[in-house]
């Protein structure tokens, strides 16, 4: 069963590369997705670590939302 993750977001417009934008100018999101469970990473000092979804699974979720030849940076997520 897929886990709610809000994902925070930039988007890089259509022909513009790396090197061509200043953050703070680009349009910025934040929703939810539906993607893995967390997996178990094992216990550290008494506390359970889990592993999140692949960030390349993060990343083709919120692509399906953008237009075409938009990409996103992806900046974080976190089970919602």
């Amino acid at each position: 069963m897929p886990s709610r993750y809000m994902v925070r977001y930039a988007i890089l417009p259509p022909g513009v590369g790396p090197d061509d934008y200043e953050s703070a100018d680009l349009v910025h999101r934040k929703e939810e997705f539906e993607l893995s469970d967390p997996e178990s990473a094992g216990e550290v000092a008494g506390q359970e670590l889990r592993y999140g979804p692949p960030h390349a699974e993060v990343e083709a979720a919120v692509q399906a939302k953008l237009a075409e030849g938009e990409r996103p940076i992806i900046l974080g997520y976190e089970l919602a």
